[in-house]
């Protein structure tokens, strides 16, 4: 049985997603902590400051030579991680995993994740094999359909069964505040020959004489968890727009100089002597 909580306490502010075998969640900004809770190495003022905020979750989780994390570039790539990959990106961004957006794992003892600040950041988990994936999303990853095709993959690879596993999205902003130009729409628009429905996930602004126009990203992620077979129970959505919630990063309102993020998993290990130290 899966529980969830929305932690706040003196070690991270996160939103946690846990069984007896997986576990998983999203760090919150938290102005108390070093640089607002910032985890990303690859966007941050000071990486001191975001390696302190590693070391706490660390202490929540798994030590962080156990981490293996991804540098990602908005693509649809997706990469299967190993446990000799452990330690890569944890304290260094330069020995991350280059150029994916979404990462799976099958074996214990290893933690994975992805950055976000306005951007989708998904965890999808199925216990039963186990298997855990991060998937980081903005609109450029949607519109070359990331979920879809890394759920695809975690099912003919992995052996996820879709009846099985559960998705959590994280903060990422909604629809309200999320306009766009009409390239933004036009670049959606392949989405169509995958069977999705794009037109029902943007409207137009309200002023008669704009071409801007809101997009809903989370949206057309849930359609694609659908169409990977996830029944709508096992899907769950954030009501936290970034652009608005003060828990929340968010590139819009900060421009380069925001923190992200941090939506994360990994798989317990068998082992008592292994683990969050």
């Amino acid at each position: 049985m899966w529980s969830a909580v929305f932690c706040y306490d003196d070690d991270m502010k996160a939103i946690w997603h846990t069984t007896d075998v997986v576990h998983g969640g999203t760090t919150l900004k938290d102005r108390q902590a070093p640089e607002n809770g910032n985890m990303a190495l690859h966007v941050c003022q000071d990486p001191v400051a975001v390696l302190e905020n590693r070391r706490i979750l660390a202490g929540q989780t798994l030590p962080l030579d156990h981490w293996a994390l991804p540098w990602q570039k908005h693509t649809a790539n997706s990469h299967r991680v190993t446990a000799d990959e452990r330690g890569r990106g944890a304290a260094d961004k330069d020995t991350s995993i280059m150029d994916v957006d979404a990462v799976w794992i099958t074996e214990p003892d290893t933690l994975i994740g992805v950055f976000t600040a306005d951007c989708v950041g998904l965890l999808v988990a199925d216990p039963g094999i186990p298997l855990v994936a991060c998937i980081h999303s903005g609109w450029k990853g949607t519109a070359q359909a990331i979920t879809l095709k890394t759920m695809r993959e975690l099912i003919s690879v992995g052996g996820l069964d879709p009846a099985r596993a559960q998705a959590w999205f994280s903060p990422s902003i909604l629809q309200d505040s999320l306009e766009v130009g009409p390239e933004v729409i036009e670049a959606m628009k392949p989405l169509k020959e995958l069977g999705l429905d794009v037109d029902a996930f943007w409207r137009r602004s309200e002023d008669p004489d704009s071409d801007r126009l809101y997009l809903d990203n989370q949206g057309l992620n849930v359609a694609m968890l659908r169409m990977a077979g996830l029944p709508a129970k096992n899907i769950h959505v954030s009501d936290l727009d970034t652009k608005t919630h003060p828990d929340c990063f968010s590139y819009r309102n900060e421009g380069r100089k925001t923190g992200e993020h941090f939506t994360f998993g990994w798989i317990e290990s068998s082992d008592p002597g292994t683990g969050a130290s």
